[in-house]
């Protein structure tokens, strides 16, 4: 019998803040890495406040087991 929902792989989460030369302002993006290095997933776009990129995402499966 198969599994009702598909395996969660563990991924290594990484917030990435850049600063914007021209007015130093900062932006958030993430990133998913495999156990192997390789970026499962990204964030689509960049997000003003560290918390915003946080609920993004939490969205896409941050912090879930």
């Amino acid at each position: 019998m198969a599994p009702a929902e598909k395996p969660h792989l563990p991924f290594r989460w990484s917030f990435i803040p850049q600063q914007n030369p021209r007015d130093g302002t900062i932006r958030w993006t993430w990133r998913a890495h495999t156990q192997v290095g390789d970026v499962a997933m990204e964030s689509e776009g960049s997000f003003e406040t560290f918390t915003e990129c946080l609920n993004d995402a939490k969205s896409k499966g941050y912090g879930e087991r």
